[in-house]
């Protein structure tokens, strides 16, 4: 009987063969416009408001346009959002975001990161959460640069948000179901209505499976997917003036979503356990003793409130969040007992925002106050035969996080041209630590961190006519301080890091060329004061410290529909980053730890996760077939050279890559029905998209390598 895999390359080669006829064959005029790249509106200002008329560098996508570009996953609004780049730490099991070079690529549960994730309006602390499947989303928004004035939590990066579809009155729904190459299997479904005048409810779910994608000869294969989530939601409508959302969600993962393949460099002929996997040539086959797993159950209630007062609105957004988290890696990647990671987290996050808005005849403000508390405990354990032998080494820790704020932010029109923005946050944030490593004999570790400061923003918007926006700004963000949770225990003084603040400053435009034809162009400058630095040194130890740092570049984003039924969307960004004030000598960071401390020659890094440059596209045609709407679509994402890691090597240094995707998709007159066939990777591009050096702990590294060319298709029902 032949391999499955034999099965599909007919099938594969087919479709080339067809989709290449088509780009032929399409019809030159007469097309549907397909509207992929639709206005969307977005609340980057806390109101609704067209992307166009803020002055803000956004890139935001409606739920529509992500079914069409295929997003299924969270970090998948790289493909076509420009300066946004997302780490795969934990061999991709985590998700950190990364704008403009500003990210944080921190492993560990404790952590929050400089790109604030948020669902709702409700803040996402920890990176365990930060990977999810997609299902019945409305929009989503990528927000680059400082957003302190108004969403506050740590985000001087920038922003990503995901708002989902909201209950109303119209009873309708769909079902989804794409499969594809690997196993894979995903079924998205949605339905809701009126179930009185005033009362509204919707109710989403998704599941998500795959074979996984990192053979494994020896053991449980991985990279493999197996999640699925539901989503209820009641909206609650008394009178035309009070609205009430109330929301529960579930979401359950046992999988495997992280795997890494070995990279011996090339000044080693093995590890130093006299093992290289990569003799096949082929990084998607793995040889690992120790099963990688990840579970995670999350459950989150919210509710939100807005009262129109007259004149006034009243809003009141609650989340709850109760997390458990197990994550299990072969970090040696090899099939000897050398180094196995478990860590776990228990979390409970709660988080309140009151907030005020109103408009006079020139301005238009919003006043706030904002908490969040934060409780976690959290858990390592190290084991392996070769370092550990039969025994396991744990390291526990516990933290508690406070937050309080109060903010407000207005606009005020001098003209009907020219606006002035003004925002302010004031903020009080106050972290409780221990650390407890009893196998490792060193003494428990108790700190706290109280801070107090304060974002600022100003700018100036002008609108010489209805089609053109002019901006420039200044903008103080600053992110709170916290603790590390290392591998091995360190000294007390190297656990704490400090808070940091950025100094923006940022100018563009937005402009409507044509009816069909719209230009954005952004531009900045960061000057940080006690940049929060990440390395991971080569005996696989991490550590948050201070630095500081100068970042500048911009986006440029072209949307056109030159003739109808055609959409083109290109995009790039353009950054050069400096991090400085490294420690250059042995002592400066850590002289107690078991492993030396990472120095830097020179005292200066480029960050990580910052390609010079970027390019993004896509090009979709639609028009008239079989009574409904067939159309063709080509993305592609072109990313320069980057690296991993703060403290640059061969292991952690990518060389610049392209992707190609490519799809078909019809849908019926009545759009009750679609149905799609698509290649991801059309080209079988073999890049990584994170790795690690260990080499002075294992004489190798470890890779996460992208999903090499994949078939599906989905076919779904609208009602």
């Amino acid at each position: 009987m032949k391999n499955p895999r034999e099965l599909l390359n007919p099938l594969r080669s087919s479709l080339f063969t067809c989709i290449s006829a088509v780009f032929v064959l399409v019809p030159a005029s007469g097309a549907l416009h397909a509207a992929v790249l639709e206005e969307v509106v977005v609340t980057a200002q806390k109101r609704e408001q067209n992307l166009q008329d803020i002055g803000v560098s956004v890139t935001a996508f409606s739920g529509a346009q992500m079914r069409k570009l295929g997003f299924v996953e969270s970090n998948d609004l790289i493909a076509q959002t420009p300066g946004l780049e997302v780490s795969g730490y934990g061999g991709s099991a985590i998700a950190s975001f990364n704008v403009r070079g500003v990210g944080q690529n921190d492993y560990t549960a404790n952590q929050e990161a400089p790109v604030a994730l948020y669902i709702d309006e409700a803040y996402q602390s920890s990176n365990v959460t930060t990977r999810f499947s997609l299902f019945d989303v409305e929009r989503a928004e990528v927000l680059r640069g400082p957003q302190g004035t108004l969403f506050g939590r740590n985000a001087t990066g920038g922003l990503v948000h995901y708002i989902t579809t909201k209950p109303s009155q119209e009873l309708g729904g769909f079902v989804d179901v794409t499969l594809g190459e690997e196993g894979r299997r995903r079924v998205e479904a949605a339905a809701g209505g009126g179930l009185s005048d005033q009362v509204s409810a919707r109710l989403s779910m998704v599941y998500n499976e795959d074979d996984g994608l990192l053979k494994n000869d020896i053991g449980a294969d991985a990279q493999r997917a197996d999640d699925w989530a539901v989503r209820g939601q009641l909206l609650i409508e008394p009178s035309e003036a009070v609205s009430i959302l109330l929301k529960a969600q579930y979401a359950d993962e046992d999988a495997a979503p992280n795997g890494w393949t070995l990279n011996v460099p090339s000044y080693n002929a093995t590890d130093f356990f006299g093992y290289v996997d990569e003799i096949d040539g082929n990084p998607y086959t793995i040889s690992n003793d120790f099963d990688f797993f990840q579970k995670t159950e999350v459950i989150n209630l919210y509710g939100k409130i807005s009262w129109d007062l007259g004149g006034f609105t009243l809003t009141s957004v609650t989340d709850y969040q109760d997390i458990d988290h197990d994550y299990a890696e072969d970090s040696d990647s090899t099939p000897d007992s050398v180094y196995h990671y478990t860590q776990t987290a228990d979390i409970e996050q709660i988080s309140q925002e009151l907030r005020l808005n109103w408009e006079g005849k020139r301005h238009r403000t919003v006043i706030g106050v904002y908490f969040l508390d934060i409780d976690g405990e959290f858990t390592t354990e190290q084991s392996g035969l070769f370092y550990f032998g039969p025994d396991i080494f744990d390291e526990f820790a516990v933290q508690d996080t406070t937050t309080y704020a109060i903010f407000g932010q207005t606009e005020y029109d001098f003209t009907d041209q020219l606006t002035l923005i003004l925002g302010v946050r004031y903020n009080d944030d106050e972290k409780d630590y221990t650390l407890m490593a009893p196998e490792f004999g060193f003494p428990t570790y108790t700190g706290s961190l109280n801070e107090d400061d304060f974002n600022a923003k100003v700018q100036l918007d002008y609108k010489p006519n209805d089609n053109w926006l002019l901006y420039a700004g200044w903008n103080r963000g600053i992110k709170s301080g916290g603790f590390n949770f290392p591998l091995t225990p360190v000294s007390g003084d190297v656990l704490p890091y400090s808070g940091e603040v950025l100094t923006s400053y940022e100018a563009g435009f937005k402009a409507s060329l044509t009816d069909t034809t719209r230009l954005n162009v952004s531009a900045y400058y960061y000057d940080y004061e006690d940049y929060q630095a990440y390395n991971i040194d080569p005996f696989f130890n991490a550590l948050l410290f201070n630095a500081e740092a100068e970042f500048f570049g911009g986006e440029i984003e072209l949307v056109a529909n030159p003739v109808e039924g055609l959409d083109i969307l290109l995009g790039a960004s353009f950054s050069d980053t400096e991090i400085t004030g490294l420690p250059t000598d042995f002592n400066t960071l850590d002289p107690v730890t078991f492993a030396p401390a990472q120095t830097y020659p020179t005292g200066k890094e480029k960050a990580p996760l910052a390609p010079d440059v970027t390019f993004n596209g896509l090009v979709r045609y639609s028009w008239p077939a079989f009574g409904g709407q067939l159309a063709l679509q080509g993305d592609f994402r072109w990313t320069d050279d980057q690296k991993f890691n703060l403290s640059e090597s061969e292991i952690v240094t990518e060389d610049s890559y392209g992707i190609v995707n490519a799809r078909l998709d019809y849908t019926s007159g009545d759009e009750s029905w679609t149905a799609a066939i698509f290649v991801n990777n059309l080209t079988d591009e073999e890049y990584r998209t994170f790795g690690v050096d260990a080499s002075l702990f294992f004489g190798s590294g470890e890779d996460v390598f992208a999903p090499k060319r994949w078939v599906g298709g989905s076919i779904g029902y609208n009602f």
